[in-house]
């Protein structure tokens, strides 16, 4: 069954650039409005003054929005709420790749600390990466916070049997963005040469993996790659059977039954606690 988009509402962090500002642009097109919060704000406006002049109508806005800030993202969804009324669909896709790779850094608790938390924390279509499933050498704090971001997406599978809200992931390979900047310096990191070297996916080839994600609504807790020839749906890891046997499956039945009252439960104090702190402006 196919979710219909026009009048639909989309909050995309990240989105003053890159595949952000590729897939507002294609959301507007379709007939979605757009909330985009980004830490760059010249850039960020800028896309968003273009969106509404070719929209001859506001079908977007902007706010400074720093992930690794609760208080940024209450704001940010709070943003969307009070201007267009609700929110549909959230493309969590801001990141970064600045220290991807510390194994012999010096230690730096807050450098490392800082990429998981607008990689991960801040991140209900998530932008993950082929680096989810994949460890290139030069690249590993980056591959551990990818991976995190696969992790907790099949985690929240079970979402919709609580709320209705559908978790996925977009894992692109390699595209032409700005950061790819980020992972060495030219002529100091020798991955450069592999990564010239490495396709490229298509740009709108991720804005297609985004789409299908959102309008299959079959889909909830996958991870779909975004290779050079097109998408495809990673496959989940396997049960290995020495792990569980009658009893595990008699006891996981009855689980499924008691986490989502369980988990409904939560979710009514959570959204307290969200109204609450919407409230307070923290």
């Amino acid at each position: 069954m196919e979710q219909q988009l026009n009048g639909k509402v989309a909050v995309i962090t990240g989105g003053s650039r890159g595949i952000g500002q590729a897939v507002a642009a294609d959301f507007v097109k379709k007939g979605i409005k757009v909330v985009i919060g980004d830490i760059r704000d010249t850039e960020g406006e800028a896309v968003v003054k273009e969106l509404n002049k070719c929209a001859n109508e506001r079908v977007a806005v902007y706010k400074h929005t720093d992930v690794a800030l609760y208080k940024d993202n209450i704001e940010l969804f709070q943003t969307a709420e009070d201007t267009f009324g609700a929110v549909d669909i959230a493309i969590l896709n801001a990141g970064i790749g600045t220290n991807c790779n510390t194994i012999f850094a010096p230690l730096d608790d807050r450098r490392d600390d800082h990429l998981f938390e607008v990689d991960v924390f801040g991140v209900i279509k998530a932008t993950a990466s082929t680096c989810s499933f994949q460890t290139p050498p030069a690249m590993g704090t980056y591959n551990a916070a990818k991976h995190a971001v696969a992790g907790w997406v099949r985690t929240l599978d079970w979402m919709p049997k609580v709320n209705g809200i559908r978790v996925n992931a977009v894992c692109p390979a390699w595209v032409d963005t700005d950061l790819l900047t980020n992972f060495g310096e030219r002529g100091v990191e020798p991955y450069w040469e592999v990564a010239d070297a490495l396709p490229r996916a298509k740009m709108e080839t991720v804005v297609k993996a985004f789409l299908t994600l959102i309008q299959d609504e079959s889909k909830t807790g996958s991870t779909m790659l975004v290779l050079p020839d097109g998408i495809e749906e990673f496959p989940r890891p396997p049960v290995f059977e020495s792990s569980v046997n009658d009893a595990t499956n008699r006891a996981l039945e009855k689980y499924q039954y008691t986490m989502v009252d369980r988990y409904k439960q939560e979710l009514k104090e959570a959204l307290e606690r969200y109204e609450h702190d919407a409230r307070r402006k923290i």
